[in-house]
């Protein structure tokens, strides 16, 4: 059998989370051919993450620059129908069991139905998706001068290629190897699972021993069901994550359903977002929060600004490098306090007795809550 014809579309989107479908669905509704292209079966399925998805007002309270955004404004409005547990209030657990309790603008939700949603907002503008369909190699024709995407299923030249391919930046992957000007740093570990039991009403947060430079999480989903995880720093639990997620829930009474984990990259922004004419987005651009891991609406407003540049480029001539900018113009500083705040973690929080002097220390003002909300903690100068 020969080889496929090569396919040529104006963007290719590697990924269809929420990044990925925002930034498709944006392109489309301007009249551009767009193709997402996603490894998985079912869109959303496995989730990767704890399941807490922000409203509008955390977004724009933790990031600069978009109060004035419409197009975004009107993406976060969420129907009530993937909505199936408000969080409004967390709770962070110390060692000793001792909780801080702090305000929260959140719901849980089940991505499987969460990214279905916003992939079906992108199909309906005129995005194209096609599931099943794993990115294999990126070849370079000299001759032709251009770059081809080779998948499981064919063959693709592009004009503008975006990067939504999660933590382990796959395009990054393919073209530059473990360079990490263009893939995330600190990958750590995570498992959840889907329990049912006498679950809280807040969203829970646990330091300590528990999850050792990490934390533990129960997000709840509804009556009696939550989404419970671990993520550790690699190396620093001994035994397999499976195995000590299962004792977390044992001892909190509650009964596995189903299993899931993925990894997020905590080191922070990669250095370089755009590569020629290829746009990293969400979690392949390292857009997570490193002091709490959140990332959804890191992805879909990169995503939205990706696509946005790609518009200026073609309208107006405006280079890439803009989106690069303006990423880093909302979502900078937050993004630096988080991996500040990360970093005195791994640096001080060495064992229960002295993670637990420390966050009292700190306190829940000035110390641990602004480290979730991802402010500069009051006691750094």
């Amino acid at each position: 059998m020969g080889r496929k014809e090569v396919e040529h579309r104006q963007v290719i989107v590697v990924g269809a989370g929420p990044g990925g479908s925002a930034c498709a669905q944006r392109l489309a509704e301007d009249g551009i051919d767009v193709l997402v292209i996603e490894r998985r079966e079912i869109v959303g399925n496995p989730a990767q993450c704890g399941e807490c998805i922000p409203n509008w007002g955390e977004v724009v309270g933790t990031f600069s620059n978009l109060d004035d955004h419409q197009w975004l404004k009107d993406y976060f409005e969420f129907p009530d129908r993937l909505r199936l547990h408000d969080l409004d209030n967390m709770r962070v657990f110390l060692p000793s069991g001792k909780a801080y309790h702090f305000d929260l603008d959140a719901f849980a939700g089940h991505r499987l139905h969460f990214d279905g949603f916003l992939c079906d907002k992108a199909i309906h503008a005129g995005a194209e998706i096609r599931t099943g369909e794993a990115m294999m190699r990126i070849q370079h024709q000299s001759k032709l001068d251009r770059d081809l995407l080779v998948t499981s299923n064919g063959r693709y030249s592009f004009d503008f290629l975006i990067d939504a391919s999660g933590s382990l930046a796959h395009v990054g992957r393919l073209r530059h190897g473990e360079d990490e000007r263009y893939r995330p740093k600190d990958q750590v570990p995570t498992v959840y699972a889907q329990v049912q039991g006498k679950v809280p009403e807040t969203f829970d947060v646990f330091l300590g021993s528990v999850a050792p430079s990490g934390y533990a999480w129960i997000i709840p989903k509804g009556p009696d069901t939550a989404n419970v995880g671990l993520g550790v720093r690699a190396g620093y639990l001994k035994g397999n994550l499976k195995d000590h997620l299962t004792e977390f829930c044992d001892s909190l009474g509650f009964e596995i359903l189903s299993w899931g984990g993925g990894w997020i990259p905590m080191g922070g922004p990669v250095k370089t977002m755009v590569d020629g004419t290829t746009l990293a987005i969400g979690d392949a651009a390292g857009l997570v929060m490193p002091s709490n891991g959140g990332g959804i609406s890191q992805a879909i407003i990169s995503g939205c600004f990706a696509a946005e540049a790609i518009l200026d480029n073609l309208r107006e001539g405006t280079t890439l490098e803009a989106y690069e900018t303006r990423v880093r113009a909302s979502m900078g500083r937050a993004l630096k306090n988080s991996l500040r705040s990360k970093n005195m973690g791994y640096a001080f929080f060495k064992g229960d007795l002295i993670t637990e002097t420390l966050l009292r220390i700190l306190g829940p003002i000035g110390g641990i809550k602004r480290a979730m909300e991802c402010d500069k903690p009051a006691w750094l100068f």
